[in-house]
């Protein structure tokens, strides 16, 4: 049973950085994040709030991140997933 905890947490971290089929765009500075909206919601109280209220462009919702670098947003995307 441990094992398959395992995989799934690797899978689902793997899902949250796929950009096959994204749905959220995460600007941070001058990079984009690419995402899963599923991810997000589901392990961040933050991104919920943030995926609640956020409007969709062509099926896509973009939120722009200006409190915080590049490289911290790499490190908490690590710690949703």
């Amino acid at each position: 049973m441990s094992q398959l905890l395992v995989r799934f947490s690797n899978d689902f971290a793997q899902l949250l950085e796929s950009k096959y089929d994204y749905n959220v765009i995460v600007k941070v500075g001058q990079k984009s994040f690419k995402l899963h909206s599923l991810v997000l919601y589901q392990r961040s109280s933050f991104f919920r709030q943030e995926l609640t209220t956020a409007t969709k462009k062509n099926n896509i919702i973009e939120i722009t991140l200006t409190d915080i670098t590049v490289e911290a947003f790499k490190i908490l995307i690590k710690v949703i997933a």
